[in-house]
């Protein structure tokens, strides 16, 4: 008996230094499953982003949305969150200089922001008289390269009316001239 007290410390040990390398492994395997996890997370999360944006990119073509989304915006917007910087350290001739680049939706956004605050009527006036229909839902959110293939098959007189709504607004060079070349 004396003999198997005296080998006890030396069991403990034992045993104490298995339960070590088992809680170590455990926790290996617990980081590893962890990795695993996150990376899945992290792929999802990319992959909702990505149909997020299909869905935003399909719902602001949609006839009307633009102007909603932007009324909306312009509502609760606060200046940081406006398409011109520093929009409130800015003269209203400043201001209407900078109109004619924004889309649809921005000026809506611009103008909702304007009546809530200042009410220039400056400002008020020039988006009204560019505010107007998109060449076709979505126009203003597209790229160039993806309104001139669509553009070249439009009869003269329908190119003619998207380049004057071009030249208002964006007057992106590629789009007027591609219009007067047909």
């Amino acid at each position: 008996m004396v003999d198997s007290l005296r080998a006890m410390p030396g069991q403990v040990q034992h045993v104490w230094q298995e339960r070590e390398r088992w809680l170590n492994r455990a926790g290996d395997a617990f980081d590893a499953l962890a990795g695993r996890g996150q990376a899945i997370m992290g792929d999802a999360r990319e992959d909702l982003r990505q149909r997020v944006r299909g869905v935003d990119k399909a719902i602001r073509r949609v006839p009307g949305v633009t102007a909603l989304r932007g009324e909306v915006a312009g509502v609760r917007s606060e200046e940081a969150e406006l398409p011109i910087a520093d929009y409130d350290s800015l003269r209203a001739t400043q201001i209407v200089q900078k109109l004619p680049g924004l889309t649809q939706q921005e000026l809506h956004q611009v103008e909702g922001y304007e009546a809530r605050n200042r009410a220039r009527t400056t400002i008020l006036s020039r988006i009204d008289e560019l505010r107007g229909q998109e060449p076709w839902p979505g126009y203003d959110e597209m790229t160039v390269d993806e309104i001139l293939p669509r553009m070249r098959s439009m009869p003269p007189d329908e190119q003619i009316g998207l380049t004057s709504y071009e030249r208002r607004h964006k007057h992106r060079r590629t789009i007027v001239e591609s219009a007067t070349e047909s």
